[in-house]
């Protein structure tokens, strides 16, 4: 009983490593979302009055790069360098509201099925200026990442399972007498 709990811990052990390598890997990827939008909003929220660059707007995708948004006092989207269907988009209140009160505000938005963004959003000069992009080239890499690891387990265990069955097998074969 005693070796078969041993093998356990070692399972167990190694599923929590495997785990715990996968958590901290994702949590680091998340947050390199928000660098380049951190970034585009630096240059803003510097200037007198915040003015995305004039130019085209480009359309809200899943491979959407850097995009800022300026909100007026009233919640409003003024100048944008991207739309939702042809519009600028706008994001809830609560985000404003809270980048109003701390100085900054980080959340995962959700502005139509299908596209996730990582935003940040600081207030500016009466404005609150949102900066953002997709989430999706992160969160396959979290996948590709994830498969690696569960791969890695699954080879872990078998190796551990390998070791449990051949000790036993060698525990309980007769030995010949000499």
């Amino acid at each position: 009983m005693r070796r078969t709990v041993g093998w356990l811990t070692a399972a167990l052990v190694m599923t929590l490593v495997f785990g715990t390598v996968y958590v901290a890997l994702q949590q680091l990827g998340r947050s390199a979302a928000n660098e380049a939008s951190e970034a585009a909003l630096a240059t803003q929220v510097q200037l007198p009055q915040p003015t995305p660059a004039p130019g085209p707007r480009l359309e809200l995708t899943p491979d959407s790069g850097v995009f800022v948004i300026v909100y007026g006092a009233d919640d409003r989207p003024e100048p944008g360098t991207v739309t939702l269907d042809g519009s600028l988009p706008v994001v809830p209140g609560g985000v404003l509201d809270a980048a109003r009160t701390s100085g900054f505000n980080a959340v995962t938005w959700q502005p139509a099925p299908e596209l996730r963004m990582a935003i940040v959003a600081r207030p500016s000069a009466g404005k609150v200026v949102v900066a953002g992009q997709s989430l999706t080239p992160y969160e396959d890499r979290d996948t590709r990442t994830m498969i690696i690891l569960a791969l890695g387990w699954i080879c872990s265990i078998f190796v551990v399972a390998a070791g449990y069955g051949t000790s036993e097998f060698l525990r309980r074969k007769p030995r010949p007498a000499a």
